[in-house]
């Protein structure tokens, strides 16, 4: 979409999903942290006016709606962090904070000004003082690909229990990768912290995918989950990429999991291309496609139940219910052996593949 100039603009459709994965995430994230931790923080680093035209509540809302609606009650100390660089934004989301009740031990900052000038400071304060941020999940929404160096987002990522969840607009990099302006050439380098961003322009290649791959693997030199989602329109012209970052296994298979219950209503592709040669549209039966990756991965192998859970959860966009399925498939076209006795010695119940579990698969 183009870049609103309005201080509310109407929501749309990738904005509709984007919006629904992080309110089923933070459902997840929010009890989780606040089980073990008893101050944690959510930073929304471009966070807009809080509302939309229709009504709809935007990621500030959605962040303080989730958490004090919880059914379990969260405990400690909540802090929320709302930046955007808009005056007018900023006033419109304190009027909607004002008419929200909110528990006592919520902590709710709104501010005016840009989310890298805001936020480094406070990690160079840390790092200087040798402490260290309390858990954060940091939603970075930009428009564009303005106030997102990858120092930051990499200074960020390097502190324990972060997560990061950033639309990375790479058809607005795209169309400005071979500027002739010097200064938009060094911000997309500071962009993806590499100097290898702008040798793209001129490269083999797809150039959307080869700007996709470079940032998931900067990403990857500090996260060691990173899941990207493709949002695309009618047209199957790609608008963004969703990157998900953590280092934390149990925040990964949340992403997932919200990520598989958003239901998109046909106006745009919602997909998971993590693997280059296999795209996975999350409004298709999944079972085939992994049913395919599984084979690939073990073919001619003998192997636990474990290492497939490890090697689903971990490598691909799959969770656990589609494992299932597909191993059952796999065992009914007697594609894979499954041994009546586990590794524990115990006899295995038909048609389930627990982690003790011994699998052959077939060449």
């Amino acid at each position: 979409m183009a870049v609103p100039k309005e201080t509310i603009w109407e929501l749309d459709p990738h904005g509709r999903a984007k919006h629904e994965i992080l309110r089923r995430y933070l459902g997840a994230w929010f009890p989780i942290l606040n089980s073990y931790r008893d101050r944690i923080l959510y930073v929304d680093g471009f966070c807009g006016p809080g509302r939309y035209k229709g009504g709809e509540p935007g990621s500030p809302i959605i962040a303080l709606e989730v958490a004090k609606n919880h059914r379990r009650t969260l405990k400690g100390e909540l802090l929320f962090w709302f930046i955007d660089e808009r005056a007018d934004r900023i006033e419109h989301l304190k009027s909607e904070l004002s008419t929200m009740q909110l528990p006592s031990h919520f902590k709710v900052h709104p501010e005016i000004g840009r989310f890298d000038e805001k936020f480094i400071p406070v990690l160079s304060q840390l790092k200087a003082k040798r402490k260290q941020l309390a858990p954060t999940f940091a939603f970075i929404d930009p428009f564009g690909f303005s106030g997102i160096p990858f120092g930051l987002i990499s200074q960020f990522l390097k502190q324990p229990s972060c997560e990061a969840f950033i639309t990375f607009m790479v058809d607005a990099i795209n169309r400005w990768l071979e500027h002739p302006n010097p200064e938009i050439g060094q911000h997309i380098v500071e962009v993806f912290g590499t100097q290898e961003a702008l040798t793209i322009a001129n490269g083999p290649g797809d150039r959307v995918a080869n700007l996709r791959v470079l940032y998931q693997k900067q990403l990857q030199t500090v996260a060691k989950f990173v899941r990207y989602f493709e949002m695309r329109d009618i047209h199957d012209r790609i608008q963004y990429y969703l990157f998900f970052a953590s280092n934390n296994e149990l925040g990964h298979l949340k992403m997932k999991d919200a990520m598989w219950k958003v239901s998109p209503e046909g106006e745009f592709h919602f997909s998971d291309k993590t693997d280059p040669n296999q795209l996975v549209l999350l409004e298709n039966e999944p079972t085939p496609t992994l049913e395919r990756i599984l084979v690939q991965r073990f073919e001619g192998q003998r192997t636990t139940g474990d290492d497939i859970t490890r090697f689903v959860e971990d490598q691909t966009a799959f969770i656990g219910k589609h494992k299932t399925a597909a191993l059952k498939q796999l065992e009914t076209n007697k594609q894979i052996q499954v041994e009546p006795i586990k590794t524990d010695g115990k006899k295995r119940k038909g048609k389930t593949y627990p982690d003790d579990s011994i699998i052959t698969f077939m060449r």
